[in-house]
């Protein structure tokens, strides 16, 4: 009995040990992937940018030589500007909505969603 007993505890302790191993090892691999679409998100949305900011810019000469056939070239460049400014300023009163809001869905989508996509989809 004494000897079935202590067989018992070190099944228990072994089982224990490697349930809780295994537990660490899903942690790792699910911030990984968490940390990687979040990576891959951020550095998508830098390139978006980058290449909106150049858009912005060729925008911006092609209102101006618009504005040319109207206007002196001074004055076609700073409508222009002006333009553009009102379009910052407008972003800048919607960011809550249009940054803010999708940002925040998105990491508290990453941390707090603890079931698979596929387990989801399977209950679905």
């Amino acid at each position: 009995m004494k000897e079935n007993l202590s067989d018992t505890i070190k099944s228990i302790y072994t089982n224990g040990k490697r349930w809780i191993e295994l537990e660490i090892e899903y942690a790792k691999l699910t911030a990984t992937e968490k940390l990687t679409v979040l990576l891959t998100t951020l550095i998508f949305g830098m390139v978006c940018l980058l290449l909106g900011m150049v858009v912005l810019i060729l925008l911006g000469f092609a209102l101006a030589s618009f504005f040319t056939q109207f206007l002196a070239p001074w004055l076609s460049f700073i409508c222009s500007a002006g333009a553009l400014l009102v379009l910052i300023i407008a972003l800048f009163l919607l960011r809550k909505p249009l940054l803010e809001n999708p940002i925040s869905r998105l990491i508290s989508k990453l941390i707090l969603d603890l079931k698979p996509e596929e387990d989801e989809q399977k209950q679905s």
